[in-house]
């Protein structure tokens, strides 16, 4: 068993090394490498900066049927912000070589565990918020199977077509399943009057709804069947970035050797009406 002192140690210690490594054109932000323990006499001199451990867990990632030691560890070159520079999973096991897999940096980095891709082992999940006033993440899967960091890829965020219509609607049409949800934005019609894209109801100018990237991007046993699925939250803003008309929700399932879309819908913000389907009284 390797104590929590020396686990922390080691952790700081592969961080110091990755963050001199970080300029190394391998593998980008994805580069992973495998070092022997213990580390040399001759130790780098670490960055300027402070070294943080945030989460620890003991569990057996690479089926090997013992538990490893897997970290996950910030660095910030300014310790008074909640930013981290750069993050690293690192992982210990008994008589095996220590992995270090570096991550981009980020507000608020949490790590889970469960088993994805239906191997019968748990795989490393990493998020973060990036930060700004889109509410992004950054999300990262990582096997460990046999004690080789494998990068799963992530889902891409679904694509959605807007259209105004009469009345103060929004017709959204999920482009990867083809359906449509009807977005009531009647609360707000005073601001789209005086934007002039509304006049007494009609459309007069309409603007391009957007569909942000993932606000959230979070494992999820949805079929309780021991799997986690991936469930996803975009948000869809009108004229301003602060004026959120919804979320487009999405869960998927991994199948093979992908990620495969299993349900896709379109959330009313709390602020307006509740959802329904689109009626022939949306049409102009």
């Amino acid at each position: 068993m390797i104590s929590p002192a020396k686990m922390f140690k080691i952790a700081l210690y592969t961080a110091a090394i990755s963050v001199g490594l970080s300029g190394m054109s391998v593998m980008g932000a994805d580069l992973a490498y495998a070092q022997k323990l213990p580390p040399p006499a001759v130790q780098p001199t670490p960055p300027q900066g402070q070294g943080k451990l945030i989460q620890t867990r003991e569990i057996d990632v690479t089926g090997d049927g013992q538990f490893e030691v897997v970290s996950l560890v910030g660095w910030q070159s300014d310790p008074n912000t909640a930013y981290f520079d750069k993050l690293f999973i690192a992982i210990v096991g008994q008589n095996q070589a220590q992995v270090v897999i570096p991550l981009p940096g980020g507000y608020n980095p949490k790590m889970d565990f469960c088993d994805f891709i239906h191997d019968g082992m748990p795989q490393i999940y990493v998020t973060s918020d990036t930060g700004g006033s889109g509410g992004y993440t950054t999300n990262h899967i990582y096997s460990l199977k046999n004690n080789v960091p494998t990068a799963i890829p992530m889902p891409g965020p679904l694509h959605a077509d807007a259209t105004f219509k009469k009345n103060y609607k929004v017709k959204m049409k999920i482009q990867e399943t083809g359906k449509s949800f009807t977005l009531d934005i009647a609360d707000r019609k005073e601001a789209y009057e005086q934007f002039g894209i509304y006049s007494h109801g009609k459309v007069v100018k309409p603007i391009i709804v957007n569909v942000d990237d993932y606000s959230q991007l979070k494992p999820v046993d949805v079929d309780l069947d021991g799997f986690c699925e991936l469930k996803g939250v975009q948000r869809i803003t009108g004229i301003a970035n602060a004026d959120t008309l919804g979320y487009v929700t999405s869960v998927w399932k991994w199948k093979g050797n992908a990620w495969k879309l299993k349900e896709a819908a379109v959330v009313q913000t709390v602020k307006t009406s509740l959802m329904r389907p689109p009626g022939p009284e949306d049409e102009d």
